[in-house]
């Protein structure tokens, strides 16, 4: 009987730990879709400020001022790179960390397919006035390189 709940006890603990590895490195490869970056070779680039109106994690994507924009991974070659999702302070959340209502800057590609590709998107925490607040307002920038599977 001691013996059982013994392996019952280390169990727990390797579960524990797995779950905490989870919550402590989230950042691994996701099963996003990828763009090859020729593709927004030629595309339009889109800024704006707007609120969110919906959140569907599960498909990646956003909808916000009234534009529905899929979160991609991209390719350029053999190297894979992660859209921006952050807050304004540049620390990296996931997809579903964004809500209805909130206010966000974006940088998009409209494709010639008419879809639109978020390449950056940060939850800001209002509407913001001046551009000289954030970094991001200024210019794109670098992606995030990734191990894309």
């Amino acid at each position: 009987m001691g013996s059982r709940i013994r392996a019952y006890k280390r169990l727990f603990v390797i579960l524990c730990l797995v779950i905490l590895g989870y919550l402590a490195f989230p950042s691994v490869p996701s099963a996003r879709p990828v763009i090859d970056m020729n593709e927004i070779e030629h595309a339009e680039l889109l800024e704006f400020q707007c609120t969110v109106m919906e959140v569907l994690p599960k498909k990646d994507t956003l909808i916000a001022g009234e534009k529905v924009m899929e979160v991609v991974d991209f390719r350029k070659g053999n190297n894979g790179y992660r859209a921006i999702l952050s807050d304004a302070d540049g620390n990296t959340i996931p997809l579903a960390a964004f809500q209805k209502g909130q206010w966000v800057f974006v940088r998009a590609f409209r494709l010639s397919d008419g879809r639109i590709i978020a390449r950056e998107i940060y939850r800001l925490p209002g509407m913001v006035a001046g551009k000289d607040k954030y970094p991001f307002f200024k210019k794109p920038l670098a992606l995030k390189p990734v191990k894309l599977k």
